[in-house]
């Protein structure tokens, strides 16, 4: 380390002397297919893995019943999955949007639970669905701006073993399509017939 840090500047590069396909080269010595990236789909599928053995002590059932089910579980899922992205580095600039997103979710919010008032105030039958409702919202307000900073998709797409998401999907009862949308639900079908016991 010494070497790569010798004359360098706080904002130089320490690797610049790495080239990529000598260090893969480099790296076959040890194991036929061993490369930088084999290394970093290794650390992010068992760090999700490892993340989402999380579930139950980290979703409560008081989340489950206020949010609903599969709400709550993906709100954790995309921690997990953030976990993950920060550990891989995949980073992004906040987008410009981000602030007036969140005023919008938050005004709607506020909305809503004007409306769960007056509905409380009359009695009415629609309390719970409402109040389900606004969980909801806010859940989705919180997940968007804790990820704001993260590119989940680098990840999903890239590094985790598609598997790991599978089996836990198939664990908790959320459906497939909710953290993979059609075009890598058709990427991962070889994934799909896993074990909801599968352990990376």
């Amino acid at each position: 380390l010494k070497s790569f840090v010798k004359k360098k500047k706080p904002g130089d590069q320490v690797f610049d002397q790495v080239n990529p396909t000598e260090l893969n080269d480099y790296f076959k010595h040890f194991m036929e297919g061993l490369s930088a990236k084999v290394f970093r789909t290794y650390n992010a599928s068992i760090t999700l893995d490892a993340e989402l053995r999380k579930t139950e002590q980290m979703v409560s059932a008081r989340q489950r019943a206020a949010e609903g089910d599969v709400v709550a579980l993906m709100a954790y899922y995309n921690i997990a999955n953030k976990n993950v992205a920060e550990l891989c580095n995949h980073q992004r600039a906040t987008p410009a949007s981000h602030a007036n997103a969140i005023a919008k979710m938050d005004e709607k919010i506020e909305t809503l639970k004007a409306e769960l008032k007056e509905l409380k105030k009359a009695g009415s039958g629609k309390v719970e669905a409402m109040t389900k409702r606004i969980s909801k919202m806010e859940a989705d307000r919180r997940n968007k701006d804790e990820t704001k900073n993260v590119s989940l998709g680098t990840s999903k797409i890239n590094y985790n073993d598609p598997r790991v998401t599978v089996a836990w999907c198939k664990r908790f009862e959320v459906p497939i399509h909710r953290p993979f949308p059609k075009t890598l639900l058709a990427k991962f079908t070889w994934a799909m017939s896993v074990e909801p016991d599968y352990e990376f």
